[in-house]
């Protein structure tokens, strides 16, 4: 059964539930469940006027064609085969092959899960699947808070002391009726089949402000797609518009402000695709050391495609302002040339290191 997400011509009221974050955030609702304790902030969209409604954009989508079957990075590559069942290989320092926790590097695949749809994972250890039965598990590294193991933030469990006391190597489960799911960071974004966004973890800390929760928090509602990376997650909503949140500090998110984007901020309409982190789904690899040992430069943007069918770029190298970026990149006085402002993506306004089709490029 495919699961899809269509844009009908008419006024969509979409309702916005803002996560309250603080120094000590946290909601008591148990694993898997849809329903939460906490305070939030609602806002309702105003009903569009007739001319509006004319110029809604029809959007389709299966989000059974963005499903994750393979990818991976020199550290790990995870697999679904054609029979449903789940492989990995590489590292099992957070036991994120599924194994008791050990230090050894696994070249062979070592089997994980059965009846398994949809995978992706984080740098900072840990891996999440989707089952057939669309029930979302995770397991490994369990101090960064995307795993749901502690209530609160824990600053040495993150950094990884004593590492070996914060891992999960039995897939656990984190929520379910979930039709798709993307990493971030440290944190956990779904889509569950009421095409609402939840995310849990630890979406960022900065000078002292942290905003995690331990289990799901509903953030977004008529969405068709989220997207995963270790700087910001993006999400495209039934009516076009692109919501955005995470670490902003080169205006990856396409809006003002560095630092953190705690609740979900509005970045762009009129758009029909989004992506953050990576362009492509799977990897072209098969074999962990087709990687050579070369990390592939995650963006550190947001790329959207508009219904004119142009592509808009924000972020990290993108423009000609030069801007003295924070200590988050553990140096002073680091400049870079960034906006948050959108603009197209061509040679003139992009000049990193991430290489995008030339389809993409003007």
């Amino acid at each position: 059964m495919k699961w899809k997400s269509a844009v009908f011509f008419g006024a969509i009221a979409c309702t916005v539930c803002l996560i309250a974050c603080a120094d000590s955030n946290t909601y008591d609702n148990e694993p898997g469940s849809t329903e939460i304790e906490g305070v939030f902030l609602t806002k309702e969209e105003g009903t569009l006027n007739e001319l509006e409604e004319e110029k809604k954009i029809n959007i389709e989508l299966d989000i059974e064609d963005y499903y994750i079957t393979n990818t991976g990075d020199p550290s790990n590559l995870y697999h679904i085969d054609e029979e449903g069942v789940l492989w990995g290989c590489g590292r099992n320092n957070y036991a994120q092959l599924g194994m008791e926790q050990d230090y050894s590097f696994y070249e062979d695949m070592q089997k994980i899960a059965e009846n398994v749809i949809h995978v992706d994972f984080s740098q900072t250890g840990y891996v999440i699947f989707l089952t057939a039965d669309h029930q979302l598990y995770g397991l490994g590294n369990a101090g960064c808070g995307a795993l749901q193991q502690y209530k609160e933030f824990d600053w040495m469990k993150y950094i990884g002391v004593n590492a070996e006391h914060y891992t999960v190597s039995e897939p656990c489960l984190l929520m379910e009726n979930v039709i798709y799911a993307r990493c971030g960071r440290s944190d956990v974004a779904c889509i569950t089949e009421d095409s609402s966004v939840w995310i849990f973890g630890t979406v960022g800390f900065d000078a002292g402000t942290i905003c995690y929760s331990q289990y799901p928090v509903k953030i977004l509602e008529n969405a068709v797609l989220i997207t995963g990376g270790f700087f910001n997650h993006a999400a495209l909503l039934a009516d076009g518009s692109v919501w955005t949140w995470g670490y902003n500090y080169s205006g990856n998110c396409g809006v003002a402000g560095g630092g953190i984007i705690s609740e979900p901020a509005k970045a762009a309409e009129n758009a029909v695709m989004v992506w953050t982190g990576s362009i492509k789904y799977n990897t072209d690899c098969n074999d962990i050391a087709e990687f050579g040992g070369e990390y592939e430069r995650g963006m550190e943007n947001t790329i959207i495609l508009t219904d004119q069918g142009e592509y808009l770029i924000c972020g990290a190298y993108v423009g000609t302002e030069e801007k003295v970026l924070p200590v988050y990149y553990e140096t002073s006085n680091y400049s870079m040339k960034c906006t948050y402002e959108f603009l197209p993506l061509n040679q003139e306004n992009y000049q990193g290191p991430v290489s995008f089709p030339d389809n993409m490029m003007e």
